[in-house]
């Protein structure tokens, strides 16, 4: 019999049983979200000296106090979310807003800007950006120029939302490491989930199985020149999925057309798309693989990237839905 548990740390305090937890996190999105519901009053648990047992939630909790929520069965919890309240609620119940780790760069403004004719690599200007924040750099960050631009003053979310647009790589965080790149980077052999369709998944019918001619994907390749502009190659369908891939620096129009059309065999593949939906085990987060299987088609099974989850935490028990992305492997 496995016993559903919880301890969320904000701050001094930590909280063993909570009314509801909510959490969203992608790939696709810099900003982690997390939606803790609590009693109006509560007791709670701290370590610190001369801090109340029980006490008013919205009054003792504030914006920018550290939050860690930890979920999972009997003794075995695992992380799920890392950050700060960006808000709290005070209402019956109470509820607290909580942002991962780019609530930091929110608050942070800096000159977004490189050294005329000066080649900036993009891990560089990275680690500009979160100076004086307790945030540290992955090292799957790739080994990028950024070519000369000036465009002032901004946030440091602005800045990232700067990155995507116009270096077109993909930006989020994995709690306190910043990551910019492509969507897919190896991970360790341990980083996967592995779902058995009709065994250990609580919902499916948001999955579908679907036949290599009948995707729609447009593929972008890009290039930048000497002046950082983006050179972009297309081939496909014009209102399919996007799928983006990076080629050398200084590519031709046409060596990108060529290479964005070389992609299309690779990416038009027989396999599932859409979510699944399991319990808090397996443990998964977005970059992780995921293995699905189906004992009734064994042609099927295959490893996809895991795109986005949405985890929950309450009376109803403890879901996570996993986003499924790219197919990786055939099994």
């Amino acid at each position: 019999m496995f016993t559903l548990k919880c301890k969320i740390i904000i701050g001094d305090y930590k909280l063993f049983a909570v009314t509801d937890v909510k959490i969203k996190r992608s790939i696709y999105s810099f900003v982690d979200t997390a939606t803790i519901t609590l009693p109006a009053s509560a007791r709670l648990q701290s370590d610190a000296t001369n801090v109340p047992k029980s006490v008013s939630t919205a009054a003792t909790f504030k914006e920018g106090d550290k939050v860690e929520i930890w979920l999972g069965y009997d003794n075995d919890l695992q992380r799920e979310f890392k950050g700060f309240i960006k808000r709290v609620n005070a209402a019956t119940p109470c509820e607290i807003e909580c942002e991962g780790y780019s609530w930091q760069l929110r608050r942070k403004n800096i000159l977004w800007a490189t050294e005329k004719d000066k080649v900036t690599k993009l891990k560089d200007l990275l680690g500009t950006l979160i100076q004086g924040t307790d945030i540290k750099l992955s090292d799957s960050i790739p080994d990028m120029d950024v070519q000369q631009f000036s465009d002032g003053n901004r946030s440091g979310t602005e800045a990232l939302d700067w990155i995507k647009k116009n270096l077109f790589l993909t930006v989020y965080f994995e709690e306190d490491q910043l990551y910019a790149g492509l969507a897919f980077i190896k991970q360790p052999d341990s980083a996967y989930a592995k779902y058995g369709i009709g065994v250990n998944l609580v919902k499916e019918d948001q999955l579908k199985f679907r036949n290599a001619e009948d995707v729609k994907i447009l593929v972008k390749a890009i290039s930048f020149n000497k002046l950082n502009k983006a050179v972009v190659g297309k081939a496909g369908d014009e209102n399919g999925a996007i799928r983006t891939i990076y080629a050398q620096n200084d590519k031709t129009q046409k060596e990108l057309d060529e290479l964005a059309q070389s992609k299309i065999g690779e990416l038009r593949y027989n396999g599932y798309e859409g979510k699944v939906t399991g319990f808090l085990a397996p443990f998964a987060l977005p970059g992780y693989r995921v293995i699905l299987q189906d004992k009734n088609y064994i042609e099927r099974d295959g490893t996809y990237l895991i795109e986005s989850t949405d985890v929950s935490y309450g009376t109803g028990g403890g879901r996570r839905t996993c986003g499924i992305g790219v197919k990786i492997s055939k099994s």
